[in-house]
């Protein structure tokens, strides 16, 4: 139990630092007001706009290693059976 609270705080962490680093590349390519003009939404806010696609982000790194954690983890061994 404790180990696999380890594996999601490490991946949590991580999550968030590449989330930082993914908002600070996708937003130094696409302006958020651009974006929000293009959807339709002329009422948006650019800090509203940084703070969805960081917990967008955060979100779908925080997925993929968590995932990833899931299947890495070893099954569990069976009992070995004695032929009777």
């Amino acid at each position: 139990m404790r180990r696999n609270l380890r594996n999601y705080a490490i991946v949590g962490w991580m999550a968030f630092l590449m989330a930082i680093a993914a908002e600070g590349l996708f937003f130094s390519m696409f302006d958020p007001t651009g974006l929000a003009l293009a959807a339709g939404h002329r009422e948006w806010d650019a800090l509203g706009a940084y703070t969805i696609g960081f917990f967008c982000f955060w979100g779908s790194f925080a997925a993929s290693g968590l995932l990833a954690v899931r299947l890495t983890q070893a099954a569990p061994k069976e009992r070995p059976r004695h032929p009777a």
